[in-house]
């Protein structure tokens, strides 16, 4: 008996420990009240790996760090984590480049995303690719403002909805107006891209019955998520993209909370909500940098794997022979700083034909490598084009040209990384003549430059920035930009015709 009462008494001392224990907590976890974490990124474009941001010293960011700091944190089964991404996730480094946006959605899908919005870039593999991709994601892919032209039917789903801890939550995406011009035209032929604003408040209106909190995935950029959360009641929170800004804190615009991680991987955001009664009645949060000593994921974990099977794809993938060359190449130093080459001809050909511009204007510069007779392989093309320059086409006048190609020809015949390389047109020049009148006769087609009429000019985005001291194509109206890596452009050209042709046309000519 004496027993059986000591034992009773060891339960009920058991038992008001534990009651104490919550009782201690009560404040956090008050009935009804449920606290979920939306983990967010956005911008990433291919960055598995840490980079080093401008003027910084140390290395940042890697998205196999973010996926052992989530790793950790659902350790804890009270975490309630919804993890997101504000698009533009598959497109923009080699490994996911060279096999079509694969990498990144499995890599996305071992870390458990429960959802993505489309940006602009995820249409750079074309139409059929970007449904095969959510098909190997296994999670949902959203964009409620782009729908087929013909019937006006989605083309992915508009929203989704998830249901953590008893919180039902729907979340809809939503795609830049711009994409036809950012991506390449025949990869959104067939679709429109329609008004957010009006999308969003369709959505908002057919998921208020049915959840308790709405979250927006916007690849709009932030100044449009602004707009849209004033323009829009009911979304509770924005997680945005596009415009890589780096938002520290949650803001609230209304009684939306929007939120927004700067891009690469570099931080990871965090939000946590307070849901009771279907509301959300306080939030915290900010953005967890991804620093050089924050420790990756597990060599045996599922994204250790993916990541080592497409890097050592990856390898493989450079040895690919592409094409060939019956001529040596050049592309030296020396050479494609101060005249035109069969290989800046073939570089800037390839551009012109994949834009259809009128002309190209590039610099020689970006040009860093000769390519001997023989097979051409994958490899060779991206040591030619190494940086991560990518296709853009300006409107420019005549005029502008014209001053463009004199910039370009000022210190001939001293070797200049802004030497103009060029398609579409052909120039002479006078180099006795003082820099900035050297220029004797541009030609486009068989036809004079015309000073007044305006040409579509394709160059990379280094350029178009001003880069090299073109301040002629600053503030350009761009009539495209895909996001397309030249080197990419290249390889398209050269294995779309075996033995390519090569041509030792100057089309830079000095006269004496």
């Amino acid at each position: 008996m004496l027993r059986r009462t000591r034992l009773h008494l060891a339960l009920i001392a058991v038992v008001v420990a534990v009651v104490m224990a919550f009782a201690a907590y009560a404040p956090a976890f008050a009935e009804g009240a449920t606290t979920i974490t939306i983990l967010h990124v956005n911008d990433v474009h291919g960055r598995f790996d840490p980079f080093t941001p401008t003027d910084a010293e140390a290395e940042v960011g890697a998205l196999a760090k973010v996926a052992a700091y989530v790793d950790n944190l659902r350790k804890d089964p009270g975490a309630n984590i919804l993890l997101l991404s504000g698009g533009d996730m598959v497109h923009g480094t080699n490994v996911v480049n060279l096999f079509g946006g694969l990498p990144m959605v499995e890599v996305m899908s071992h870390m458990g995303f429960d959802a993505m919005t489309l940006g602009n870039h995820e249409f750079n593999y074309g139409q059929e690719q970007l449904l095969v991709l959510e098909e190997a994601a296994g999670f949902p892919f959203l964009a409620a403002n782009v729908v087929y032209e013909a019937d006006g039917t989605s083309f992915v789903d508009a929203w989704t909805i998830e249901e953590i801890a008893g919180v039902k939550i729907g979340i809809f995406g939503l795609s830049p107006l711009e994409t036809p011009i950012v991506t390449h035209p025949k990869n959104v032929i067939g679709l429109s891209f329609i008004d957010p604003v009006a999308v969003a408040r369709k959505c908002v209106a057919a998921l208020a019955d049915k959840v308790d909190i709405i979250v927006c995935l916007s690849h709009l950029g932030y100044d449009n998520d602004i707009q849209l959360a004033a323009a829009v009641p009911g979304i509770d929170v924005i997680v945005g993209g596009h415009s890589h800004t780096v938002v520290p804190a949650p803001e609230l615009v209304g009684d939306t909370i929007i939120v927004q991680a700067g891009e690469w991987a570099g931080n990871l955001g965090e939000l946590k909500i307070v849901v009771e009664n279907g509301e959300i009645v306080s939030h915290s949060g900010g953005l967890i940098p991804i620093t050089a000593d924050m420790p990756t994921v597990a060599p045996d974990s599922p994204v250790s794997a993916t990541l080592a099977k497409y890097n050592k794809a990856l390898e493989e993938k450079m040895a690919v022979v592409v094409g060939s060359t019956p001529v040596a190449l050049v592309g030296e130093r020396s050479e494609v700083r101060t005249r035109t080459t069969n290989l800046s001809n073939l570089v800037t050909d390839a551009m012109r034909e994949f834009t259809g511009a009128d002309i190209v204007i590039t610099n020689g510069g970006g040009i860093r490598a000769s390519i001997a007779a023989g097979n051409i392989t994958m490899g060779d093309i991206y040591n030619v084009l190494p940086f991560d320059n990518t296709l853009v086409v300006l409107e420019l006048s005549g005029e502008a040209i014209l001053n463009s190609l004199e910039h370009g020809l000022r210190l001939y015949p001293e070797q200049n990384g802004g030497f103009s390389q060029v398609a579409g047109l052909t120039v002479k020049f006078d180099p006795s003549r003082p820099a900035g009148s050297r220029v004797l006769e541009v030609m486009v087609g068989d036809e004079p430059l015309d000073l007044a009429r305006n040409y579509a000019v394709a160059t990379n985005d280094f350029m178009a920035a001003g880069g090299d001291g073109y301040e002629w194509f600053i503030g350009a109206r761009v009539l495209f930009h895909s996001g397309d890596w030249l080197r990419d452009v290249l390889a398209a050209y050269v294995e779309a015709r075996g033995e390519i042709t090569v041509t030792d046309e100057l089309r830079i000519v000095p006269v004496n």
